[in-house]
Formats: structure tokens, sequence, C-alpha cells
């Protein structure tokens, strides 16, 4: 096998969540274009946004770096910029009177795959314990397993603390506080390994071309 490029936990995400194997298919489409691409940022509808949240947890934690961000934003974003910040209000609350920690990248090795997990969110809490937020804006719905699975991911890249991951659309919060995310690792060792070997069959189908 070829070397495979490191993708990013998002982009991962899409084929965990395939229930199907046309949504698989797509989901290692749409990686295959991204990794053929360099990354623009301006093309990113959410890069804005988790910036704009990072900002906001090491300034003024009150959401109106979002809101302003949805104000200025141009007709085709301002409606789902405008859901993310309203949602952010209603969860922030939950970290009020933490403090704002930061986090460099990190990279876990899924199967066959190096997975860039990027600058998150952690709060560090009163007993010491850090608690890192993987923070989602996206509007579709995601399996449960999936959020573990994302979870996981995001507490190997981070021992020792807790994973939260937050879905601001549906105003859900799921901890990883009494969990046992271990279970997810044979899960992801496999989905990595599937993932890799059919990104390595785009590129040598790619190259024959």
């Amino acid at each position: 096998m070829t070397d495979v490029p490191e993708i990013y936990v998002s982009q991962l995400t899409h084929y965990l969540a395939a229930t199907s194997a046309p949504q698989a298919d797509r989901a290692v489409a749409k990686i295959r274009s991204q990794l053929a691409t360099p990354y623009e940022f301006w093309k990113d509808p959410y890069g804005p946004v988790q910036n704009r949240l990072l900002r906001d947890r090491r300034g003024s934690r009150d959401g109106q770096e979002l809101v302003e961000l949805a104000e200025g934003a141009p007709a085709s974003r301002k409606a789902s910029y405008t859901l993310a910040a309203e949602g952010w209000a209603r969860l922030a609350p939950w970290w009020d009177g933490l403090q704002h920690e930061r986090l460099p990248n990190q990279r876990v090795q899924v199967g066959d795959l190096a997975v860039v997990v990027p600058r998150l969110c952690a709060e560090r809490h009163p007993d010491g314990q850090l608690e890192v937020l993987y923070v989602r804006f996206n509007k579709g719905d995601l399996p449960l397993y999936t959020i573990f699975g994302v979870m996981r991911i995001v507490q190997r890249a981070h021992p020792e603390t807790t994973s939260t991951f937050v879905d601001v659309r549906r105003g859900a919060v799921h901890t990883s506080k009494g969990r046992d995310l271990t279970v997810y690792d044979e899960w992801l060792t496999e989905a990595g390994n599937d993932l890799a070997k059919l990104l390595d069959a785009g590129q040598d189908q790619a190259a024959a071309a």
C-alpha cells in the first residue's frame, strides 16, 4: 500500500457515520476530492465558526464573537451562522466559571490512517480535570456510535482528560465521564484500515488514468 495522506477527524466522521454502501461510497469520494485539492479556509463553511468559538472561549465567553460573525455573514451563510450563534448561546452556560486552556493539533493512529485532531476548546475544572470539547455545528444527524467513536479519538489525542461532544444544532452534550470508550477501539481500527485501503485504491486509479 502506498502512503495514505493524513485526514482530519471531521473527514473520518463522514465515513464512520455511513449506514449503507452508497453513503460510504459518497463519503470516500468526498474525502478523495478534499485530499486532491489544497485546503482553502474561505471555502470551509464552518471554519470561521470554529475560529470564532475559540476566540470566544479565550476572550469574552459571552458568545458575541459568533453573533458578530452571523451579523456580517453573506446571505448564503447567514442562516446557518445565526443558528450556530443561537445554539451556542444556549449551551455555553454549561462551562461558566471554568478556565480556557489552549490545545495544539494532535495526530492519532486509527488503523492505517493518521487522523488529525485540530485545535479544540478545553476547559479546566476547579478540581484540576481538563475537559476537551469537540463542538459540532453541522446540521446532519450522526448515529450515537459515531459520536462515541469521535469522542474516543479525541480522548486518545488528549489522554487523561474528559472528552465531550457538543452537538450545537440539537442542543445535546455527550461526555466520556463514566463511559468506557475503549470498546470502540476495535471498530475504529477496522474502519481506519478499510478507509485507508479505499483511499489508496483511489490513488492507484488516478495514477493509472
